[in-house]
């Protein structure tokens, strides 16, 4: 029986992670291997999980966080309040500072949030502020938003990484040295090599961060950040590493491995706009083409694992009801600065020209890949993992990447978004998640695991990763 891709990258680690030894003490610097430079450090311009992987709650924070357990929780906002899921009130705290000195007002939460709702500033998530229909300072500290309709995902959307608040004064500086509240203020850039973030003396959570310095070095080869691991180079990798890699590591008394949950759901997009994936009977024929796992993260999710499972003759019958019995060519562009993109692409490759599907793989640096294929859309195959959490609204755009434009889905996604009960919203879940198999817009892969490995003695890393954040405040 074919292994699922997820077996071929994951089965390496579990059974194999050796036992805990002796906690020495803390260091007061950090230094962390992540495998992709950010293609920018501005997060109000660009949706990069490497983007905020270093900056969102550590250099810039929003009115709420999601916390390592995955709830929101108050944060620049000491607390809210709305008697009617129309009118938010957010309540600030008082004297938090940004690094440039200045205090923290509502008019500069009022400034943040319209300026992502602007049309003209490009922002990456306009969506998300679609319901607002007006922000009202109240007085410095306190602050309302007004719906224009009701959003069940209204205090989630401010906890994003396009929800970071800063100052005005900073926004042309916001591409390579942003300015916020967080725990660490940010130091250099050395471009291919490594960010440096230093501690802020004046963060208004009292007792952080414990870090004096964290300096995040560029490590894309998976052997080169093992090496560097053990001849103790960095202190902890934290996304990058291959399986088996964690696997070894796992039986060594000098670390820790970390083995949780994401929100990284890995997909083989289609260009839906594209000739063969115009045609639902593709789509439907490579969904079937592809031996995949099922391992769901979304308390929405519907197991709808049998609904096209791994097919391959009945993939090549709807190949040729679709006029390509002798299969087609196609093109699958990956990252290489995210390897399990290139092995995962390697896997589906081998499966689909199984079926006649013959995939040249093209591999692309990380910032030519937004702007070829997440931006413009040029692409015929792409495998990425979308980390940010509760993302099935990416369907309902139909200016999305995936180009998927279903009037349907956009329709069960708009009533969605305004229902509060929690079963009416979950059943509308499961309609569109049906409908998605039924159109396989894209093939879903496998949920990304969170894979770290740390010095022992590295303590307060996240064990799951509810959002695209490396949260280093308590480490």
């Amino acid at each position: 029986m074919a292994r699922t891709i997820l077996t071929i990258l994951l089965a390496l680690v579990f059974g194999s992670l050796g036992a805990s030894g002796v906690i020495a003490e803390a260091p007061s610097t950090l230094t962390v291997q992540v495998s992709t430079e950010p293609p920018g450090l501005d997060l109000t311009a660009t949706p990069a999980s490497a983007t905020a992987g270093v900056v969102l709650y550590n250099v810039q924070e929003c009115l709420v966080k999601i916390d390592r357990h995955g709830k929101i929780v108050p944060w620049l906002a000491e607390r809210w309040h709305t008697s009617d899921n129309r009118n938010y009130t957010f309540f600030l705290k008082r004297g938090v500072r940004f690094h440039n000195g200045r205090e923290l007002k509502a008019r500069d939460v009022k400034f943040a949030i319209e300026r992502a709702m602007n049309p003209e500033t490009r922002h990456p998530y306009p969506k998300y502020y679609e319901a607002i229909g007006d922000i009202i300072v109240k007085d410095e500290y306190t602050i309302t938003f007004s719906l224009k309709t009701l959003n069940a995902n209204f205090l989630l959307n401010l906890a994003r990484q396009g929800s970071v608040i800063y100052p005005a004064e900073a926004v042309d500086t916001l591409k390579a040295l942003p300015i916020g509240t967080g725990p660490y203020k940010m130091g250099e850039w050395v471009r291919g090599d490594h960010i440096t973030l230093h501690r802020n003396p004046d963060y208004h959570v009292k007792g952080l961060p414990k870090l004096d310095r964290v300096t995040y070095r560029f490590i894309t080869d998976p052997n080169a950040a093992l090496a560097a691991l053990k001849a103790g180079d960095v202190d902890t990798s934290l996304f990058g590493l291959g399986p088996e890699h964690v696997a070894e590591l796992g039986k060594d008394p000098r670390f820790t491995v970390i083995v949780g949950d994401t929100t990284n759901d890995v997909v083989l997009a289609m260009n839906n706009l594209r000739k063969p994936y115009t045609d639902v009977r593709v789509r439907r024929a490579m969904t079937h083409g592809i031996n995949r796992p099922e391992v769901p993260l979304n308390p929405y999710y519907v197991d709808l694992s049998g609904a096209m499972p791994y097919d391959p003759a009945k993939a090549k019958k709807l190949l040729a009801e679709a006029g390509y019995p002798h299969g087609f060519d196609a093109v699958l562009r990956v990252s290489p600065q995210y390897n399990y993109t290139v092995r995962s692409g390697e896997i589906i490759a081998s499966h689909l020209g199984k079926i006649g599907i013959r995939v040249k793989i093209e591999q692309v640096e990380w910032g030519q890949w937004l702007s070829r294929v997440w931006k413009e859309a040029d692409y015929d195959l792409t495998i990425i993992g979308h980390a940010e959490a509760w993302d099935i609204a990416n369907y309902a755009n139909p200016k999305y990447y995936f180009r998927y434009d279903s009037p349907t889905f956009q329709e069960l996604f708009k009533k969605s978004e305004v229902t509060l009960d929690d079963r009416a919203r979950r059943d509308l879940y499961v309609q569109m998640q049906k409908l998605l198999v039924e159109d396989a817009p894209a093939v879903w892969l496998f949920m990304h695991p969170r894979l770290a490995v740390a010095k022992k003695g590295v303590q307060g890393l996240w064990k799951d990763l509810p959002i695209p954040a490396a949260d280093l405040s308590e480490v």
